[in-house]
């Protein structure tokens, strides 16, 4: 069973207070924006917003083909490689942790619940960076898996001390990811500058309306999502 102590138990009935407090149909909303847009999909939108919008920085003249299978062309394989190692094994590794009693929702509602989840994901987004030089992704996939890396360990150490919004996180990571998607498109790729910033408002008022987290955290989390996608983005321009 998780270890429980004060801090824990404050947070617990802290969001318990605030679900009473919001009207139901607000609160299944929340947590409908919440899963949509949950940290361990980021990669994988940007991955197909990328293809989409310039498919031929995966080397094809159709976004079709860089999700096809087959003998002459493989590179759907790419994608299923990040989408297992940034979404699916770390969501199998927590749901085995709650099986195991070590934590005590999927939410992951306290700070010491993170911990072990956030290592975990840590090594597999660690697993991605090492593989790139291997693999056949664009530049741009390998700046936002280093970013999304970065980021994920400044949150780890933040937690430490304090909680910080991880959906917040991700999406100030997402945000600065569609600035660069934007950048190395050819055109017609400007409004997802409004859906993104659309998306961080809507997710951040879904955690806070959910009682998750504080003011601080959620705008602390779009920092430092933005700001590790930047770091990454000029340490690989400024090796490659």
């Amino acid at each position: 069973m998780p270890l429980s102590n004060d801090r824990d138990d404050l947070e617990i009935a802290t969001a318990e207070r605030y679900k009473k407090a919001v009207p139901l149909p607000l609160r299944i909303l929340a947590v409908l924006i919440s899963i949509v847009f949950h940290p361990l999909f980021i990669l994988s939108y940007a991955y197909i917003l990328l293809a989409f919008f310039n498919p031929f920085l995966f080397g094809e003249a159709s976004t079709e083909r860089i999700f096809a299978f087959g003998k002459l062309n493989s590179k759907g394989l790419l994608f299923v490689h990040l989408l297992s190692f940034s979404c699916i094994i770390p969501l199998v590794g927590v749901l085995l942790m709650r099986g195991l009693g070590m934590v005590r929702t999927l939410s992951l509602t306290t700070q010491d619940e993170r911990k072990i989840p956030y290592i975990l994901t840590g090594m597999f987004y660690m697993a991605m960076v090492a593989q790139n030089s291997t693999t056949g992704l664009p530049l741009e996939i390998k700046i936002f898996t280093l970013g999304a890396t970065i980021a994920l360990f400044i949150a780890f150490f933040i937690n430490l001390f304090t909680k910080i919004s991880m959906h917040t996180v991700g999406m100030g990571g997402f945000l600065a990811m569609i600035i660069i998607i934007i950048a190395r498109s050819y055109g017609g790729a400007e409004f997802l500058f409004v859906f993104g910033v659309l998306a961080c408002g809507l997710v951040g008022t879904a955690r806070l309306l959910l009682g998750s987290h504080q003011v601080s955290d959620v705008y602390g989390g779009y920092f430092v999502g933005f700001l590790a996608q930047f770091v990454a983005l000029n340490y690989m321009f400024s090796t490659t």
